[in-house]
């Protein structure tokens, strides 16, 4: 079996006891971020998908910790990914106000951050 690794930078981005999600549209959800792109730091990459899917300039506060994740693909390949979660901040991203994606294939909004809603809404990994 084919074995694909994939290195994410995510963000953890709360205001006012809300946590940011995104969804990839007609499937699941998960921290806002992006791939690590080869020769690029996980905070530049961060700091550049969030300009990219939400126009936002964003502060990385600190470095929280990784999580693995696998699944095999349509194509029968494992995918492997490493995320890095950071604790981001950004005076463009309040809870106030639904973020709106530059990007067609995605789609942003708040949650309590609490247990109960990050299951409800299924935020992988």
């Amino acid at each position: 079996m084919e074995v694909k690794f994939r290195h994410i930078a995510r963000a953890i981005i709360v205001h006012e006891n809300k946590i940011l999600i995104a969804r990839l549209k007609g499937a699941h959800s998960f921290l806002p971020g992006g791939s690590i792109d080869l020769g690029e730091g996980a905070q530049n990459a961060l700091k550049r998908d969030l300009y990219e899917e939400l126009g936002a300039k964003c502060t990385v506060k600190r470095f929280i910790g990784v999580v693995e994740a696998h699944r095999v693909d349509e194509k029968g390949a494992l995918q492997h990914e490493i995320s890095y979660l950071f604790e981001v901040n950004s005076e463009d991203l309040k809870s106030d106000c639904t973020p709106i994606s530059k990007e067609d294939h995605l789609e942003f909004y708040w949650i309590d951050l609490t247990t109960e809603s990050i299951k409800k809404q299924n935020v992988l990994p």
